[in-house]
């Protein structure tokens, strides 16, 4: 039995775009949030090289660092992350014309996972996700009407806190703690969170981590 809060009872699936894998805070606490359970993690073939090729430019410090990185985004998800199959012909067909056609991909990949929804006993139970910052060019309103959510992450993170926020709390705890070459502290994951959008998060937090 899943044990994810925002799909009591079933599995939330979430494709991870390559806006929200690049800021480092963001995706430390993305991927906490995953391996404390809270969802399933997705992307294309797609995202890894557009990651790899914006990792630089957002990275300017540290500009070699983008396939390290991307290996440890790899690693937490056990190698299950990668979504294959996305590029067929019907799939693509069934996209609003709406979505820029760069962003494509991530419709074609939740598609996907809605089809593997198929063989589950109660399939409404579960949600598909996009996770993504650019919201704009995702036709939110035509791509929820084939079943897909697509949300900010701050908006997720929030979701998630609300539905879970001791869990969240414990995940974005172990952020800070592997934070610690420089130390990273509370007030400044806090104003991370804030920067993201994730304000309820941020507000639920307080000025220290509570014990569980």
């Amino acid at each position: 039995m899943s044990h994810h809060p925002l799909s009591p009872g079933a599995n939330t699936l979430v494709i991870l775009d390559a806006c929200v894998l690049l800021p480092s805070r963001l995706s430390d606490v993305l991927f906490d949030l995953m391996l404390d359970d809270l969802y399933y993690a997705y992307w294309t073939k797609d995202v890894e090289a557009e990651f790899l090729r914006n990792w630089p430019g957002v990275h300017p410090d540290a500009p070699s660092s983008g396939p390290k990185r991307l290996k440890a985004f790899q690693r937490a998800t056990r190698y299950g992350h990668l979504i294959s199959g996305h590029d067929d012909a019907g799939l693509i067909s069934r996209v609003s014309t709406r979505v820029h056609e760069n962003d494509r991909h991530l419709i074609t990949a939740a598609l996907v996972l809605m089809h593997g929804l198929d063989e589950e006993d109660d399939p409404h139970l579960h949600k598909v996700i996009i996770v993504s910052d650019n919201t704009k060019h995702l036709a939110v309103a035509d791509t929820r009407k084939l079943g897909i959510e697509v949300v900010k992450a701050g908006k997720f993170l929030d979701d998630l806190f609300g539905a879970a926020p001791q869990r969240v709390r414990h995940a974005i705890r172990k952020s800070l703690r592997d934070l610690s070459n420089p130390p990273y502290s509370i007030e400044e994951m806090i104003s991370a969170l804030r920067l993201h959008g994730a304000k309820a998060t941020a507000m639920g937090m307080g000025n220290k981590l509570p014990d569980e």
